[in-house]
């Protein structure tokens, strides 16, 4: 009975012992990251549910999430992606990959070279090890010969595409492949940040329109103020020395007469203070003096009381000292005459002077309380 050889290792099964440096970690895709967060929450609601229905809810919970709280999800892995491309290019670049790389390229050659050889190897291990075999015709011709060298040439081929086909490097990586409803998810999303960005572009269309708007209406407004600021820099006065004269010579006119005025003014408000004050004099007299007093006289009767008391008060004096001479000239005659006379010319001296000091007196408070009193009114 035919007995298979054991095996032995051959340098295809070194190439594929070769083993690269460990990958960056690939960024989990938003729908994971979403799936990770809701699976414990989810799990407690369902306790008894089954794995795949748990990931059926979270499916229909991510299609029913609003496109703000999935544009986070897309955010974090954007961000996490350009890290990985960045890690990645690194790692390819990185002194253990392209030792790796070098080694498996020396593995395939050594591979390519052997083949023909482990063929032959084989088969005399077959011998070693016994079994029914088939004894080679020792007289062979050269077409035998060339129809073997044929056959485990094809034979090495077949087993070298084989081993290329199922190889990690040709396989691909079931991680990158995409589903249909992935495919139509990223559309839809494709679909909405397009739309977002046509809202964004017309936002921003508006905003530059409103911008030049208020930007011309400040250059308009900017060119009249200079209009305006020029014109009245052109019209503006120009003062002189002939022209400073007569404003001073006109104003002066101005100050003089308005100074007229106001004196015209003061002089009929006294008058009218004066007929006034005779008037309260003449209609009520007695009301007069307790108001104001009998140190000061009504104005009518001031200038008559003025004239009259200094002769009254003459000729008192003249009787009491034609009195007082006409009793004491029995005594003397001369001497009496003489004292009498100078008697009377001092008590007139002394009356004029008490009459001025009392006029000096009401000449001094009555005009002020003429203007108090016109303020008052």
């Amino acid at each position: 009975m035919f007995r298979h050889p054991p095996p032995r290792p051959s340098s295809q099964n070194d190439s594929n012992s070769i083993k690269p440096p460990k990958p960056p970690d690939r960024p989990l895709v938003p729908y994971m990251r979403f799936s990770r967060k809701m699976w414990a929450k989810v799990r407690a609601e369902n306790p008894d549910s089954q794995l795949w229905d748990i990931g059926k809810v979270i499916g229909q919970m991510w299609r029913d999430a609003p496109e703000s709280e999935k544009a986070i999800y897309h955010q974090e892995y954007d961000i996490e992606r350009q890290e990985y491309e960045k890690a990645l290019k690194a790692y390819h670049n990185s002194a253990a990959y392209q030792q790796y790389l070098s080694a498996k390229n020396r593995a395939k050659v050594s591979d390519k070279t052997n083949t023909v050889g482990s063929v032959i190897a084989a088969s005399r291990g077959r011998l070693d090890t016994g079994g029914v075999v088939i004894q080679p015709v020792e007289d062979e011709e050269l077409g035998d010969l060339s129809s073997r060298r044929i056959a485990a040439v094809r034979f090495d081929r077949n087993h070298r595409l084989i081993a290329d086909l199922f190889s990690g490097n040709i396989v691909t990586d079931t991680r990158t492949v995409l589903a249909q409803n992935r495919i139509e998810m990223l559309k839809k999303q494709a679909t909405s940040l397009a739309l977002h960005q046509s809202k964004l572009e017309e936002e921003l269309k508006k905003l530059s329109e409103v911008f030049q708007t208020k930007k011309r209406s400040m250059e308009i407004a900017s060119e009249e103020f200079a209009a305006k600021l020029k014109k009245v820099c052109e019209e503006k006065p120009q003062l002189d020395e002939t022209k400073y004269a007569s404003m001073v010579d006109d104003w002066s006119e101005k100050l003089l007469s308005a100074y007229d005025d106001y004196r015209a003014k003061q002089e009929a408000l006294r008058a009218k203070q004066m007929v006034e004050r005779e008037q309260l004099a003449e209609e009520t007299p007695i009301l007069y003096r307790l108001t104001v007093g009998d140190s000061s006289p009504s104005p009518k009767n001031k200038a008559t009381d003025e004239v009259q008391s200094p002769q009254i008060v003459i000729t008192e004096q003249q009787q009491h000292a034609t009195s007082t001479a006409a009793s004491s000239a029995v005594d003397t005659d001369v001497p009496p005459v003489t004292s009498s006379r100078t008697t009377t010319g001092e008590g007139t001296e002394k009356l004029a002077q008490d009459h001025q000091e009392q006029e000096a007196k009401e000449a001094s408070i009555d005009p002020p309380t003429l203007e108090a009193s016109g303020e008052i009114s």
